[in-house]
């Protein structure tokens, strides 16, 4: 009217954004659409590509709000190796919290520190057990914690764990987190593992307490709980020791609640009724270890073989 020019309102357009962002999120996360629940109570998400390149947009801008302290090793991430930051790394963070993305947001930032702290400049190559560092070699061949082949019925990956093994052996606890996480990584690289998770089976028979390194566990727990981008739908627990009912609220205290309730005990079945059991789970005899009466057998090349000799299978009729 005095012909004076007015400043725009940035103030309201960058409020009149936020509004538009949170609402996003909301759509993104919270009222995303999920399939039923599956058989372990699971939901998961129906993602369509418009809701993972929104997610996607609204988690850089999530990133940007971090912490500078949380947010250095992925800062050192984005000099150092910028071609493993892609859309398929951030995506399997999203994944694994639902497309929450303030919390995906926070478990990626934890991710590379962590990840940093561990493996230092080895970091900021691709992780994978074809490349393990030599100084973790020894704790690689121990083969703590073993991926089976292809996936399960459910289109998880299963990863099978015999306690025993540590039996004599010698090892840095920092070396078998290292190796855990490789293993873990290699699991990931299957997109349905990302989307409903990994499913671990534990056997327990013959185990004595110097096999629980409750040590070990707890720093193999402290790296992966709320760190890498993995759910956890279940731990199949076989033959469980007397002992471990001594050990239980330790191994509570260890894992947290939420996995504690994932845990799944098989204490005095037969084989042939765990075998039943497992098929619910899409589980099968074929691709189960031998020492729980299936078809496959660890070699000493660190590999799965298939193995139907009777020397490989043990006796399927458990008494």
């Amino acid at each position: 009217m005095n012909g004076a020019s007015v400043a725009p309102d940035v103030s309201s357009k960058a409020s009149s954004s936020d509004d538009a962002d949170k609402i996003k999120h909301h759509l993104c996360s919270r009222f995303l659409k999920k399939r039923p629940p599956d058989i372990y109570g699971q939901r998961h998400a129906i993602e369509s590509s418009k809701c993972v390149s929104d997610s996607l947009r609204l988690l850089e801008k999530e990133i940007t709000k971090l912490p500078d302290d949380l947010r250095a090793g992925l800062d050192q991430a984005a000099v150092f190796c910028p071609e493993l930051l892609t859309k398929e790394h951030r995506l399997m963070f999203l994944r694994c919290e639902q497309f929450n993305v303030d919390l995906a947001a926070s478990r990626l930032a934890k991710y590379w520190n962590k990840r940093i702290e561990l493996f230092e400049g080895a970091a900021f190559r691709p992780l994978s057990t074809e490349h393990t560092r030599d100084e973790d070699r020894k704790e690689m061949s121990i083969a703590f914690l073993r991926l089976l082949p292809d996936t399960d019925g459910t289109g998880r990956c299963n990863i099978y764990i015999d306690p025993r093994v540590l039996e004599g052996k010698e090892y840095n606890n920092e070396g078998m987190v290292r190796a855990a996480w490789l293993t873990l990584h290699e699991a990931l690289e299957t997109e349905s593992t990302q989307q409903k998770g990994v499913v671990f089976l534990v056997y327990l028979e013959g185990a004595l307490l110097r096999h629980f390194d409750r040590t070990l566990v707890k720093h193999l727990a402290n790296s992966i709980r709320g760190i890498l981008p993995v759910r956890v739908s279940a731990i199949h627990m076989f033959y469980a020791p007397y002992l471990f009912e001594v050990l239980f609220d330790v191994v509570s205290m260890i894992l947290g609640d939420r996995l504690t309730k994932r845990i799944k005990l098989y204490s005095d079945d037969e084989q042939t009724v765990i075998h039943d059991k497992l098929m619910d789970f899409g589980i099968f005899p074929s691709r189960l270890p031998s020492e729980l009466g299936g078809g496959l057998g660890f070699a000493d090349d660190g590999k799965w073989k298939n193995c139907v000799s009777e020397e490989c299978i043990k006796d399927s009729s458990r008494k």
